[in-house]
């Protein structure tokens, strides 16, 4: 393939406003795990260790507040993105290359299911298959409850003034386990699907450098090449 050629086959996946709030979200939730576990687990010598390098419970929380804050601070960034991208540029929310679940998406389930045991085709995924918006939504959710829960925890006082007593219990059990739920997402579920699948190992490098070839795109999102080719013919 010649050297224009091989330029014309590469296409933009993510934008760099995409990019950039991934990595911020990946500093800050790595960090969150790592400051919020040692806090709750201080008892154990790990987190003893880690809180005394830190300088003490007292700077490791501080920390993690900082951690929540940029983390929850991209989830409003990417929130006001979505709110300008359907009022502004009019685009859709639920169209077929959206993150957002669509019919399909069960249907490629089913359709996923009966392919690993040989039943059917592979199906014709569109830009995000079914799994990458779950693992998308669940974050999105995720990291609400956290934040709610942890804005209650971060000001108890204030929020006992509002609310019954027990919901201040309520919250503490709930952002653990929100937490745990969620670190396990993204350092088991995430990591396998985008970056240790056999195509991609030993990592998905588009959501660093935002490019994509034609021939993934035929391969893994053959539907989103046919919206591609569609577009392309209309314009």
């Amino acid at each position: 393939m010649s050297e224009k050629n091989s330029q014309e086959s590469v296409f933009v996946r993510f934008s760099v406003l995409q990019r950039f709030l991934h990595i911020i979200v990946m500093v800050g939730f790595t960090g969150l795990a790592v400051t919020g576990f040692s806090l709750k687990f201080s008892d154990q010598w790990w987190a003893g260790g880690f809180v005394w390098l830190i300088g003490g419970a007292g700077h490791l929380a501080y920390l993690h507040r900082f951690f929540a804050v940029i983390t929850y601070g991209c989830v409003m960034v990417h929130i006001l993105w979505l709110v300008y991208y359907k009022l502004v540029l009019k685009g859709s929310l639920t169209g077929p290359q959206s993150l957002f679940p669509r019919v399909k998406d069960i249907q490629d389930l089913f359709g996923h299911m009966r392919y690993f045991f040989g039943k059917g085709r592979l199906p014709s995924f569109n830009r995000f298959t079914y799994w990458e918006k779950f693992d998308y939504l669940a974050i999105f959710l995720g990291m609400n409850t956290m934040g709610f829960t942890g804005l209650i925890l971060w000001a108890p006082e204030f929020f006992s003034r509002l609310i019954p007593g027990y919901f201040i219990n309520l919250a503490q059990v709930l952002h653990l386990y929100e937490a745990i739920l969620a670190v396990a997402l993204k350092f088991v579920v995430h990591l396998i699907s985008a970056h240790l699948r056999p195509e991609v190992f030993p990592i998905e490098k588009s959501i660093f450098n935002g490019k994509t070839t034609r021939e993934k795109i035929l391969r893994e999102h053959p539907g989103e090449w046919e919206t591609i080719m569609t577009t392309h013919e209309e314009s």
